[in-house]
């Protein structure tokens, strides 16, 4: 796999050229982020995500997740920390990164979701939610139209344990349409869990 990790450390990680100013990036690119932190609801449980998801996001996580710029993952990952300190959402029990098939990782060569979190998963109270998997592989969402994407994830998630009484914490990088979010809570909601919360890096919802 290749990995950018060998970059200078004061170099911006998106541009790659200028010094980094505050989140690993230099001051030119993080005015290309579109700051909402914004919260709805989805399904009944509280939903947050941190920057829309304009062209400069979409190119980063596209850099991230298929160029394999692991780098990135620690921009993404003090983005995550700091917003969820903020608003105390680690104030659960666990912590559930949106989980690829098989296939997906395989394919990728990285859990792109757990690298992100594993930045800061011991400087929180909570844990990871163990054994949750994706055992369905699916088709890309952004290719396919509602309806599509809704059956696309039918029973495509796995658990089998007990989470009475229990808090997580789903944590993704992009909410559209809010299907995957929802099918994970379904299978969460089918073993009794208490509360959801969930954390995007993006999303394409605006405003409240």
């Amino acid at each position: 796999m290749i990995d950018f990790l060998f970059l200078d450390k004061n170099i911006c990680y998106s541009c790659k050229e200028n010094e980094i100013y505050d989140y690993f990036l230099c001051k030119d690119c993080l005015k290309k982020l579109d700051y909402v932190a914004n919260s709805f609801i989805l399904d009944k449980y509280e939903a947050h995500t941190v920057y829309f998801y304009n062209d400069f996001m979409k190119k980063l996580i596209g850099d991230y997740k298929f160029n394999r710029n692991t780098s990135l993952a620690k921009f993404f990952s003090s983005i995550l920390y700091n917003y969820g300190k903020k608003y105390n959402l680690f104030d659960c029990d666990y912590i559930l990164p949106s989980p690829s098939s098989k296939n997906t990782l395989n394919n990728r060569g990285f859990d792109h979701i757990k690298m992100i979190t594993n930045h800061f998963i011991n400087d929180v109270p909570c844990q990871y939610l163990e054994g949750f998997k994706k055992i369905k592989n699916t088709k890309a969402q952004h290719n396919l139209n509602r309806d599509e994407r809704s059956k696309n994830l039918e029973n495509a998630f796995y658990y089998n344990g007990n989470l009475s009484n229990k808090t997580v914490l789903l944590i993704d990088d992009l909410i559209t349409t809010g299907n995957t979010a929802n099918e994970i809570i379904k299978v969460l909601e089918n073993h009794k869990v208490k509360e959801v919360k969930v954390l995007s890096i993006t999303s394409e919802r605006r405003v409240n």
